[in-house]
């Protein structure tokens, strides 16, 4: 194995790339190993990058941070106006439980709820769960529920809600989540694939590496071991999180993995296809600081496509991430779905497939422009 320092003509600054010496065997044949030599190249040149990993790990992680506070600050709290279909003791038993102040009053059908009631308990007919109907308008009724249910005689109940107008209740963790772990997946894609694909076209890198045996094929997917183990580590990160809070079981464990290695599939092909195409690093960045918020803006995976006109919230519900994000919220406890997640996955696929026949057909191997 030999290393060879490439030169640049445009950045002014060296890459060493790890490029296998030349083999016996028939040409065009793949030296034993080659791949591994290349694979660990690519992996020391994104772990050289301290600001593809920044927006890939650390930034994601600051934002949940950072949203998770300002929900927490704005999530509107008790005391609740609370009507239960029961006896006036398990009224009593939920009241203390809440501690809030909360008035819970015990009527004999959900007609008879007195008026300004925020939400209606009552137990479902087979005794599992406690169907609640909320006031859209005050969703943390439904998360104060769980909380005190624990201390009442209706322990080890799951929580069925819907608002009053049919949909099901907006819990922030639920949404917040699966956005984040959009999100590091986008920046994954966009900041630490194509920005590193168009440095190493512009140096002449991949056009170095074209004069090996190595194959073209070789060349391109050894970027794909490293960032397919950072981004199962998000997904851990994640999962570990929402396993916590009760948000994830171990059959949407395997779920969303599934979910997550598509999505990987997808924008991984979007970053091969601007990073194949692109001519500058500069230009790569820009477009990718102008397109990760439009997509996520647009995609309803930091924020509700709710806040839209409706007309205008379904047709961007079909875009390719918002039904990544939707196909991830499929597999939290709480998350709100507008599609099959079957369909989800379907359109997902369908999407990345295209993304990746443009991606090989409009790649090229250097910068230079041509007539």
């Amino acid at each position: 194995m030999s290393t060879i320092d490439t030169s640049p003509t445009r950045t002014g600054t060296a890459a060493r790339t790890p490029v296998p010496d030349n083999p016996e065997g028939p040409e065009g044949a793949v030296p034993q190993g080659q791949f591994k030599a290349l694979a660990r190249g690519m992996t020391k040149e994104l772990v050289r990058d301290p600001m593809a990993l920044f927006f890939s790990v650390v930034f994601p992680v600051l934002l949940a941070g950072l949203f998770v506070t300002i929900m927490q600050l704005t999530w509107a709290g008790g005391p609740y106006k609370i009507a239960v279909v029961g006896s006036s003791s398990q009224a009593a038993q939920l009241q203390d439980a809440l501690g809030d102040g909360s008035k819970v009053t015990a009527v004999s059908s959900p007609r008879g709820a007195p008026e300004g009631t925020e939400a209606v308990a009552a137990p479902s007919a087979d005794g599992d769960s406690l169907k609640v109907v909320i006031d859209p308008e005050s969703p943390s009724v439904v998360s104060a529920l769980r909380d005190a249910l624990p201390q009442t005689g209706w322990d080890g109940r799951n929580v069925d809600a819907v608002g009053t107008d049919g949909s099901p209740p907006f819990e922030p963790m639920p949404f917040v989540l699966p956005g984040v772990l959009v999100f590091a997946l986008m920046s994954l894609a966009l900041s630490a694939t194509a920005g590193t694909l168009v440095s190493l076209r512009a140096n002449g890198t991949l056009r170095l590496l074209r004069t090996t045996p190595a194959r073209p094929q070789a060349i391109l997917t050894s970027l794909l071991p490293a960032r397919g183990a950072l981004g199962l580590a998000l997904l851990a990160v994640a999962g570990a999180v929402a396993t916590v809070l009760g948000l994830l079981t171990p059959l949407s464990g395997l779920t969303m993995l599934l979910t997550t290695a598509l999505g990987m599939w997808l924008l991984m092909a979007v970053g091969f296809l601007l990073g194949g195409t692109l001519r500058s690093p500069e230009l790569t960045n820009a477009i990718s600081g102008l397109l990760t918020p439009l997509l996520l803006m647009a995609s309803g995976v930091l924020f509700p496509l709710e806040l839209m006109p409706d007309g205008v919230a379904d047709v961007l519900s079909w875009n390719p991430v918002a039904l990544l994000g939707d196909a991830l919220r499929h597999d939290v406890t709480g998350g709100v779905t507008r599609h099959a997640q079957w369909l989800d996955w379907l359109l997902i696929a369908g999407s990345a497939a295209l993304l990746t026949v443009a991606a090989v057909r409009a790649f090229r191997w250097d910068t230079e422009k041509r007539n």
